[in-house]
Formats: structure tokens, C-alpha cells, sequence
């Protein structure tokens, strides 16, 4: 059996961007949950199945891919009746002129970290018609630190088991 995962680790890069794609799609964000996947990293990289630099490869495109998907059907669930209803709204009004004046980096720096919010940010931003260019701008500065974030976790676990059982 070890023999038939070794042999599918070529496809780990692919896996990890599928995997980070849906862990922050807003379909799938709530059911693939992000931390089995990262242990899941943790134990292709602890056996050299994939290198350091292919999961941050892979799990940056991944996530930027989910998130773009995202912002683009929140931009189309926007336009909806019953969507664009709710967004007339003066509170949301007031909400989206704060995001768009200096709120927004903060906002998606701060939705990224809380779980429930990661897979909705996005939409809900898309559906706001927040500036493309600023949200991927932003997205990609948060998204890299997010994957450098939790890529220092996995290495110091490893070393910390290492540490403890070899």
C-alpha cells in the first residue's frame, strides 16, 4: 500500500491545490475543513512526497482561485432581485463606504482567520461590487502570509516531533 502512495506523489501539487481551492470555496469552505488538509501536508512533506516550495505554490494558487471564484459569484449573486434588494439597504451602504474607503484590508486580514468567515469574504465582497483590483491585490498579500503562516506551523511540528521521537 505505501509502495502505491509513494507512487502517486507526483500528483501531491495537484492535490494541495484542489484542497486549498475548496477550502476556501464557498460551497465546499464549510465541509472541507482546512485543518485536515494541512495535516495532510504535514505528512507528504514529514515523508518527502512534496517539497516546501510546491506547497506554497500550489496552496497560494489554490486559495487565490478559490477566493477569486468566490468574489466573482458574489459579483453575480449581486445583481440578483433578491439580493440586490438587501444591498440597498443605508446599512449596507454604510458598510460598503467603509470598506471602500479604508477598511477593506483589515476586514479580509481579520475574515481570513476566522474559520466561518474564510469561504464567505469573498462573496460578500463580490456581492458588494468592492473594487476587483483592490480586493486581489489585498487577497494576495493575506493569502501568501496566510499559507506562510500555517506552512511555520507545519515545519515547527515537524521538528518538534522530531525533536521528541527520534
Amino acid at each position: 500500500m505505501l509502495e502505491t502512495i509513494y507512487s502517486l506523489s507526483p500528483f501531491a501539487p495537484v492535490v494541495v491545490f484542489i484542497a486549498s481551492a475548496l477550502d476556501v470555496f464557498f460551497v465546499t469552505g464549510f465541509i472541507f475543513y482546512g485543518v485536515a488538509m494541512m495535516s495532510s501536508v504535514a505528512l507528504m512533506h514529514a515523508t518527502g512526497m512534496i517539497s516546501i516550495e510546491m506547497i506554497i505554490v500550489s496552496s497560494y494558487s489554490g486559495t487565490i482561485l478559490g477566493n477569486v471564484t468566490n468574489y466573482w459569484a458574489g459579483r453575480l449573486f449581486g445583481k440578483t432581485p433578491v439580493v440586490s434588494q438587501r444591498l440597498r439597504h443605508p446599512k449596507v451602504e454604510k458598510a460598503r463606504g467603509y470598506l471602500n474607503k479604508k477598511g477593506l484590508f483589515i476586514f479580509m486580514a481579520v475574515s481570513r482567520f476566522i474559520t466561518f468567515f474564510r469561504p464567505l469574504y469573498a462573496l460578500l465582497l463580490g456581492s458588494l461590487a468592492i473594487s476587483f483590483r483592490r480586493f486581489i491585490l489585498y487577497e494576495s498579500i493575506i493569502a501568501l502570509c496566510w499559507i506562510l503562516f500555517w506552512l511555520f506551523i507545519i515545519i515547527q511540528g515537524e521538528n518538534l516531533f522530531s525533536y521528541f521521537f527520534n
